[in-house]
């Protein structure tokens, strides 16, 4: 093919996107209530099979992938609005995001010669994908006496499905010679959560507020990937070989805002929980793989779990009672194993270009909502942070040579990482006579898991800070506690109260164990030969407290 977005071979299956559902409003003299319509699902992709043994691609426009083959599920309907008004009660809800369609498994068998020549041009990829779950909807209300408002629920993100890759008969040749054109890329990825829904209210009387919850983000499933033959790659940002499965990230919980002249509350939405990452399986038994530009490594395993979502903010402003609660964060998803067996000779020869890239990482724990109660007497409580993600074992077993020719550019680096704690939220009050305000918790970290290396063959780096083998097992730090502020005036006595949020706590990393027979030569400044190391992840910090109280002095 010879124009831009111009596939050389193309074989999906892509569900069809969910509507959106209608916006509702409402008017009355006394009372209203309007409903936002929900959103309507999403369809799934279905399971695609391409098996070819013998075929030769060659592309020369932009954007122009030699073979792709995908499973795509669609995009989840957003949730419709609500808006109202009255003389007395003011009553809203959003509506409902739809759920994301789910990717199918992808089974792919290539031989021949593949060759791409523009940017955007990867060799094959072979990849599942589930939709994005819909967004929840927002609500305004407004009333003379009482307005109460919810908003729309996000929905959930759909699976990725299976992948499996393999090559056929002599085996493959892939050229890409564009930017960001990786020779072979294998992925299951999960959907992303819907965010919660928005939600505004204001009356003279009272005001209720609570923000959409988020919806939980779809999972990545297991990917399998052995190739035998060659792989050139000439463009920056272009590995030989990227094999991954992803979580999605948890939606982000709805933001609550509400001013009343009497009082007011406000709750933040809940931050959707992440999705979690599959099993990584990648086979080279023989052939090479070549790079030649910046941050392209020869191949990259990888399992990665979603960050979990953030807590909705909350404000709630009100010449009486205040009262403000904002959303909690949502877990990050795990990493799961990852098995690398290598015996093709891999050489790079840009910065940031590793041989041999093998990950297993935790999704961050979202972060807590911030809070804010302003006005009257007041209480803000911020939301806590939440756990990051555990990893699990890395094992790689390498017997091709390896070769890096630029800095920051390791032979073979396989590493274990617990996802971080999510921080506390903010909680800031401020009011007549009383004021509490307590910063949410952090969230603790997710443990690192093993990581064994088994290399026969000979490694050699040249640039600086680039090891020959650096395997590591980090366990995930916490999060930070939420600060809390808070300031009062009284006619006689005020009252301030301020409690910091505590620190989330580190985890632990895993054995480490390396096993090496054959030459290592490194050459660079501050490169070592051989770095393995164990590494627990450091507590959270404590929230800082600030309070003041003030009095008028009227006696």
């Amino acid at each position: 093919t010879h124009g831009s977005s111009a596939i050389g071979i193309l074989a999906q299956s892509v569900g069809g996107g969910g509507g959106n559902g209608g916006g509702s409003f409402a008017a009355g003299g006394i009372a209203s209530v309007s409903i936002g319509g929900g959103g309507s699902a999403a369809g799934d992709g279905d399971e695609v099979n391409y098996n070819v043994a013998n075929s030769h691609v060659t592309t020369n426009g932009t954007d122009s992938i030699g073979i792709l083959a995908q499973s795509v599920g669609g995009g989840g309907g957003n949730g419709g609005f609500a808006l109202g008004g009255a003389g007395i009660v003011a009553v809203g809800v959003g509506g409902q995001g739809a759920a994301g369609g789910i990717g199918k498994k992808v089974d792919v068998t290539t031989g021949g010669t593949v060759e791409t020549s523009q940017a955007r041009s990867a060799g094959i990829v072979a990849q599942s994908l589930g939709g994005g779950g819909g967004n929840g909807g927002f609500v305004v209300e407004g009333s003379l006496g009482v307005s109460v408002g919810v908003g729309g629920k996000g929905s959930g993100g759909g699976d990725g499905g299976q992948v499996f890759f393999r090559t056929a008969g002599d085996g493959q040749s892939i050229v890409t010679r564009g930017t960001d054109s990786a020779g072979l890329i294998v992925q299951s990825v999960g959907g992303g959560g819907g965010n919660g829904g928005f939600v505004g209210t204001f009356g003279a009387i009272a005001n209720l507020g609570i923000g959409g919850g988020a919806g939980a983000a779809g999972r990545g499933m297991a990917v399998d990937a052995t190739y035998n033959g060659s792989v050139e790659t000439w463009g920056q940002r272009s590995a030989g070989i990227i094999v991954q499965s992803i979580g999605g990230g948890g939606g982000n919980g709805g933001f609550s805002f509400n001013l009343s002249a009497g009082a007011a509350v406000g709750v933040g939405g809940q931050g959707g929980a992440a999705g979690e990452a599959g099993t990584v399986r990648v086979t080279v038994d023989s052939g090479s793989i070549r790079t030649i530009e910046d941050r392209s490594s020869g191949i990259i395993a990888q399992s990665v779990g979603g960050g979990g979502g953030t807590g909705g903010g909350s404000v709630a402003g009100s010449f009486a009672l205040n009262v403000s609660i904002a959303g909690k964060g949502a877990g990050g998803g795990g990493g799961k194993t990852v098995d690398v067996t290598n015996g093709a000779r891999i050489a790079t020869e840009g910065v940031q270009s590793h041989a041999i890239l093998a990950q297993s990482v935790g999704g961050g724990g979202g972060s807590g909502g911030f809070s804010i109660a302003i006005g009257g007497p007041s209480l803000a409580i911020g939301g806590a942070g939440a756990a990051g993600g555990s990893s699990q074992k890395v094992t790689v077993h390498n017997s091709g040579e390896l070769s890096t020719a630029d800095d920051l550019s390791v032979g073979l680096l396989a590493q274990s990482i617990g996802g971080g704690g999510g921080d506390g939220g903010f909680a800031g009050a401020g009011g007549l006579f009383t004021a509490v305000g307590v910063g949410g918790h952090g969230g603790g970290g997710g443990n690192g898991g093993e990581v064994e290396v088994v290399n026969t063959n000979r490694i050699t780096t040249t640039g600086d800070l680039s090891h020959g083998i650096l395997a590591q097992s980090v366990g995930g730090g916490g999060g930070n506690g939420g600060s809390a502020g808070a300031v009062s005036v009284g006619a006689f006595v005020g009252v301030g109260v301020a409690i910091g949020g505590d620190g989330g706590v580190g985890r632990d990393a895993m054995a480490v164990n390396v096993t090496h027979t054959g030459d290592i030569t490194v050459s660079g400044a501050e490169s070592k030969a051989i770095l393995a190391q164990a590494i627990g992840g450091g507590g959270g910090n404590g929230g800082k407290a600030f309070s003041g109280a003030f009095s008028a002095g009227l006696y």
